[in-house]
């Protein structure tokens, strides 16, 4: 088991796009309020603060005080968390550039062990997780121009039918048909299974189901493309997505109606096709749970 003594959370990710944009986009709060957080008074000026909360509900007190910039480099900051911990941390922004087009980010947060007086919710592997999220989802989703479409329909029946509707194998054909004739899956949907959704022609995506509560959550990360019913390589047109997530929750609404809410990332390339196609899939899935 690793020592709490002095824990580095370390996140690194590789992007799309010139070194330039990449920085802007971690120190320029008209960036970063569209992926990060909404921080009223941000500054990189060395000595100076900056708070912020995790939500607009104010929970969880961020305080930050600069303490290093390299312009378009490496910028440094601490991390308090004042009104639940006396510990202190610090986190690091390293951008490097890879060639004209593509640049990468590392990102460490030493000296989380010291808010292990703020109780179960700040953990390493706490941190570890939201770092992960916020790099790897939020910003390369922000950056390689992804957005996440939000779906809902309340459905006359029990979570239980409408979760048996969404996953049985001939019935995951009818209610996906709008997306393409002769949609389907293989695989088991099981915590950390994988699972190929594949086109009559053997071509489509791998994902791996990376959370799983029967009838209620699934969620799957896409990983990359399929060719003849075979997974591939991670290329540079799958590069540009994979880690992308698609999200089914179902809601009892009372003990005859489900709310289905539906998240799923979107290249820009494929927003209108999603926005048009998902609606009508929905609709079919309502029909098929109610008769």
């Amino acid at each position: 088991m690793e020592s709490m003594k002095n824990v580095a959370i370390k996140t690194t990710m590789e992007f799309d796009v010139p070194a330039r944009d990449l920085w802007e986009a971690i120190t320029d709060s008209s960036h970063f309020k569209k992926w990060y957080f909404h921080i009223h008074h941000f500054t990189t000026k060395v000595g100076e603060s900056f708070d912020f909360y995790e939500s607009e509900a104010r929970k969880y007190l961020h305080h930050c005080t600069v303490l290093e910039l390299e312009e378009g480099e490496k910028f440094v900051h601490s991390w308090e968390h004042p009104e639940q911990s006396e510990g202190s941390s610090i986190v690091t922004w390293l951008v490097e550039s890879i060639d004209s087009s593509h640049s990468k980010l590392t990102l460490t947060h030493e000296g989380v062990e010291s808010f292990s007086d703020a109780g179960p919710n700040f953990t390493p592997e706490n941190f570890q997780m939201g770092w992960d999220a916020i790099i790897k989802n939020s910003l390369r989703n922000y950056l390689h121009l992804i957005d996440k479409l939000h779906f809902s329909i309340n459905i006359n029946a029990t979570k239980e039918k409408v979760w048996e509707v969404l996953w049985d194998k001939e019935s995951y054909k009818i209610w996906t048909a709008p997306f393409g004739e002769g949609s389907h899956y293989k695989g088991d949907l099981a915590p950390n299974s994988r699972v190929h959704f594949l086109t009559p022609n053997g071509s489509g995506m791998y994902s791996d189901v990376m959370f799983y509560k029967e009838h209620s959550l699934i969620v799957f990360r896409h990983v990359g493309g399929m060719k003849d019913c075979e997974e591939q390589e991670i290329d540079n047109e799958s590069r540009h997505w994979t880690g992308c997530f698609e999200v089914y929750r179902l809601v009892e609404i009372n003990a005859n109606t489900t709310e289905l809410e539906v998240e799923v990332d979107v290249t820009n390339a494929h927003i209108e096709f999603m926005k048009k196609k998902f609606p009508i899939s929905l609709e079919k899935v309502k029909e098929l749970s109610e008769k």
